[in-house]
């Protein structure tokens, strides 16, 4: 698949060719037209390109006001910026305006080709059609906040409405992903099973590599792969994804998800994290599928709860209470969590949610009822 691609560039004659070239390098885009910004509009509207590409030079404020502009008006649309240095302040608007990437001069040679590949990921999950199975990706902005023993107990929970798997991407496991020979003739889901380990009958594990280096040989697109074969054969597929760090194999999956579940905490260097990833994740997910989970809830006064809240800026979807007691046994004896817990009956109704029992938000109001029920950069690894 050829990705239509229109360039617009006020930046001189050298920088054009420059970014022409680039793109002709590229057998997965297309170019079709190199305009001004004055004129990006309308031929966008003429030529329907799939991806735009705006270099930034040499009035950066101007290029980032247009991505804006062009976001809204059209939203189908991917976008790359570009320009000469990779500043930072630059990079964290383009991506909060909408932007698939942010190419600098030093390294879009050899940047460009994963962020089309991102691209055409995107697209082709966007143009399959819906399989009745759900994947559900577990991101945490901030390490250490039980991210994954709530992804392993969601999988639990979420058994009670169908067969589920957990798919580890976050390199704790005891197993190994690295074991798939991605040459295999025949990538089905008798082949998946026969990788994964059985917890019990509603609930599956395919692991992630035991040592690092091993997962440098699985690429996005093959995560892909597991992810919608997983998806065809279980009615619920829950990835429990890096901590801090975004990368392709990360990326690919955010945007295949059905929901995103970004955990965090009470506690402000938390807070500051998710409101950090939420503010970068609202330019490409909409609310639907973006949902803020907190963890080890614990009693706080009323005023606190509510400038915590105001802090996130964002809805709470669901509250997981701090249930130590449960927890410690949990992970000690690899088990889930009991239903007649504080921690059970929590990922019981969070995972009922998940389902579609439950439709109702936690609020950002004082007083309200509460229901029960890209390529992206690495920004947590960039200051």
């Amino acid at each position: 698949m050829k990705l239509t691609t229109l360039l617009v560039c006020d930046a001189g004659l050298d920088k054009r060719q420059t970014i022409e070239d680039l793109i002709h390098s590229q057998p997965s885009l297309a170019l079709v037209s190199t305009v001004s910004g004055s004129m990006a509009r309308e031929q966008i509207g003429s030529l329907h390109p799939k991806l735009v590409w705006i270099e930034l030079s040499p009035a950066p404020v101007r290029g980032l006001s247009l991505l804006a502009e062009l976001r809204e008006t059209f939203p189908q649309l991917y976008f790359f910026v570009s320009y000469e240095v990779p500043d930072p302040e630059l990079i964290r608007t383009a991506y909060r305006l909408g932007a698939s990437d942010f190419l600098d001069a030093e390294r879009w040679r050899t940047d460009l080709p994963a962020a089309v590949q991102s691209i055409q990921l995107k697209h082709q999950s966007e143009s399959v059609s819906t399989a009745a199975g759900k994947v559900i990706a577990i991101f945490s902005p901030t390490g250490g906040i039980g991210a994954t023993t709530l992804c392993t107990n969601i999988a639990g929970y979420l058994g009670k409405y169908g067969e589920a798997c957990i798919v580890d991407l976050n390199l704790e496991p005891s197993f190994s992903l690295s074991t798939i020979d991605f040459s295999h003739t025949n990538f089905d889901a008798t082949y998946l099973r026969n990788l994964m380990t059985r917890y019990d009958d509603k609930l599956s594990i395919l692991a992630a590599p035991p040592e690092l280096e091993d997962i440098g040989d699985i690429y996005a697109a093959q995560v892909q792969e597991i992810l919608y074969t997983a998806k065809q054969e279980f009615r619920f597929t829950v990835v429990d994804l890096p901590k801090n760090l975004l990368d392709e194999r990360a990326i690919a999956t955010l945007d295949l998800a059905d929901h995103v579940l970004v955990i965090t905490e009470y506690n402000w260097a938390a807070i500051l994290n998710a409101r950090k990833c939420l503010d970068t994740f609202k330019a490409h997910y909409n609310q639907e599928k973006l949902l803020l989970v907190i963890n080890r809830s614990e009693w706080l006064p009323q005023d606190v709860l509510s400038e915590c809240r105001a802090n996130l800026n964002y809805p709470v979807f669901h509250e997981v209470p701090n249930d130590t007691k449960t927890a410690k046994w949990v992970n000690n004896q690899g088990q889930i969590a009991p239903g007649h817990t504080a921690l059970g009956k929590a990922l019981d109704s969070l995972a009922r949610r998940i389902a579609g029992g439950e439709q109702l938000l936690i609020t950002q109001k004082d007083g309200e009822k509460r229901g029960g029920g890209f390529k992206m950069p690495a920004i947590f690894g960039k200051k």
